[in-house]
């Protein structure tokens, strides 16, 4: 049986089995035959006489035969329908858990995840990028007031997840935003224009949905199965379409990585020294069985850093996406209502202030204003958790549902930065259908 990659893993041992096994039952029959006693007696219905005996074992043998052959056809029915699906890109029911949601699907996931083969074999770097190139995409991002000779605003990448028309990328690709015009390119140069069904800036996923059908899907691993020392490829559009269909090579020099080192990051990151540019960002981290085990979104791009790329492990992708089919946004979530930007420590030491989050803007549908905060307050702690970085402000909304009242800790500066004050007030927590808090562009001063 030769799979997708070239590789035969047919197996005679089967075939030789059942040959044993008919030939053994003909043998037996053979003998009983030789031993069977004969009844002269004569007369009437012989029920133990050797025709009738004769009869009732041939009868025997071809039942068992028969179940042998449906056995046989089963299997080969089986194994050829295992085919069909790893060339679709992927078997028919996921072996991983998740949250179910009443969608388009019926109920089920959008990505499937396939099992490693059974044997050790992994394919080559060419037979992977054959399959799975025409499921990696070019993902060009306009601003929505744009005209027909405006410049794109971004260039990625993104991958098929099912033939119906989905695509996942990331959220800062698409800006952050449902708004934006979107073009998708194929690998074999076709365009299409896609819409934006929702985006999570939490894990950096975007779900993008194109009006075209039967699309060449991608296979999906569980990144559970991820090993540090692991060969990956990564296959996208480093600097735009100019160099579309980039495929590079490396290890998984990671696993469980947090962002900034901290404990409490939402996603857990693969880490690779594979080659990732800005424009590979949505585009496939991939194991050698040509299974999509994350979405590349970044890499340490600093002097004296070198070969540093992360990616959003395919089981986090999974269930950001099924909840973004499914409602349009990750149900669960909860904000406070603000736009912020983290103190730094540098930041601190310089302006003489406390390390947390400062408030540039207020959402009005939240009860911040009545609760006494004001632009330019400082939120340093929530429940008496220190605020050091967005991971662990985000980490610690996480465990709450929304309605749910939390405490703040305030640090506010006087008018004219001479005297401070440090306050506590409780506020309500919002659900959050995609508003999420994005960093303001603006000073930490104004």
């Amino acid at each position: 049986m030769i799979d997708k990659f070239g590789i035969d893993h047919e197996s005679s041992k089967n075939e030789h089995d059942n040959k044993s096994a008919i030939s053994a039952l003909w043998n037996e029959k053979d003998n009983a035959e030789e031993d069977e006693p004969v009844d002269n007696r004569g007369g009437g219905t012989n029920f133990g006489g050797p025709k009738k005996s004769l009869k009732a074992f041939l009868i025997s043998v071809i039942i068992i035969l028969s179940v042998l052959v449906i056995a046989l056809v089963s299997y080969i029915i089986y194994s050829l329908k295992g085919d069909v699906s790893n060339l679709n890109g992927g078997s028919k029911n996921s072996n991983l858990s998740s949250s179910e949601h009443v969608d388009e699907f019926g109920g089920e996931s959008a990505i499937k995840f396939e099992s490693k083969p059974q044997d050790t074999n992994e394919y080559t770097a060419e037979s992977i990028y054959e399959v799975l190139a025409p499921s990696v995409v070019g993902v060009v991002v306009y601003d929505s007031s744009s005209d027909i000779i405006s410049a794109p605003k971004s260039e990625g990448s993104g991958v098929v997840i099912n033939e119906r028309g989905y695509i996942v990328t990331n959220s800062h690709v698409v800006g952050n935003s449902k708004q934006s015009s979107v073009k998708i390119v194929f690998h074999d140069g076709e365009e299409v224009s896609g819409k934006v069904i929702g985006y999570d800036t939490k894990t950096d996923i975007a779900v993008i949905k194109v009006d075209k059908t039967g699309l060449k899907q991608a296979t999906f691993g569980n990144s559970d199965e991820a090993k540090v020392g692991s060969s990956v490829l990564a296959l996208g559009n480093p600097l735009g379409l100019d160099f579309a269909g980039s495929l590079t090579k490396g290890i998984i020099s990671a696993v469980n990585r947090s962002k900034n080192g901290s404990p409490k990051s939402l996603v857990k990151y693969i880490q690779t020294d594979t080659a990732i540019n800005p424009g590979n960002s949505g585009g496939p981290l991939i194991n050698m069985y040509g299974q999509v085990i994350g979405i590349n979104c970044e890499k340490i791009a600093l002097p004296h850093y070198e070969g540093m790329g992360f990616a959003i492990p395919s089981n986090t992708v999974k269930s950001v996406v099924d909840d973004i089919i499914a409602k349009g946004y990750v149900t669960g979530r909860v904000r406070l209502g603000l736009i912020g930007k983290v103190v730094s420590n540098y930041q601190s030491q310089m302006y003489n202030v406390p390390i947390g989050i400062i408030v540039s803007e207020i959402s009005s549908d939240s009860n911040l204003k009545q609760a006494g905060i004001q632009i330019g307050d400082i939120i340093t702690k929530i429940n008496d958790i220190n605020i050091t970085d967005l991971d662990t402000f985000y980490a610690e909304l996480e465990s709450y549902s929304p309605g749910s009242t939390v405490k703040l800790t305030v640090y506010r500066v006087s008018a004219n930065r001479i005297s401070a004050n440090t306050f506590e007030t409780d506020v309500v927590l919002l659900e959050d259908k995609g508003e999420t808090q994005e960093s303001a562009s603006r000073p930490i001063f104004e």
